[in-house]
C-alpha cells in the first residue's frame, strides 16, 4: 500500500493524508477487527482514478459540501486568506447571503 500511496501522491504529506482519508471514506481501506489489522485490495486502489494534484482532490471534496457552504466559501475566497468581522457582519445582514 505504501508504494501505491507514494506513487499516487508523489510524497506530498498533505496529499498522502487526504488520499488515505479518501480511501477510508470510500471503504477501500478498512480496519478488520477480527484480524486486528487494516485490509485493502491493492489492485483496486492502484486502478483508482485518483487525481494527481491536491487542488483536484480538494475541489472534489468541496463539491461534496452542501450548496450553502460552497457559496460561503466562494464568497469568502473573494476576500483573500483573511476576512474582517465587518465583512462577515455585512454579508450576514444582506438578503442574498443571510441564510449562509
Amino acid at each position: 500500500l505504501s508504494e501505491v500511496v507514494m506513487q499516487k501522491t508523489k510524497g506530498n504529506p498533505f496529499f498522502v493524508m487526504e488520499f488515505i482519508k479518501s480511501l477510508k471514506d470510500r471503504d477501500l481501506l478498512k480496519y478488520n477487527f477480527h484480524q486486528k489489522r487494516w485490509v485493502w485490495d491493492e489492485n483496486i486502489i492502484r486502478a483508482e482514478e485518483i487525481t494527481d494534484s491536491v487542488l483536484h482532490l480538494l475541489s472534489y471534496k468541496m463539491n461534496g459540501l452542501p450548496n450553502n457552504v460552497q457559496l460561503l466559501l466562494k464568497v469568502m475566497a473573494c476576500f483573500g486568506t483573511r476576512t474582517s468581522e465587518s465583512v462577515i457582519g455585512y454579508l450576514m445582514n444582506s438578503t442574498e447571503y443571510c441564510e449562509v
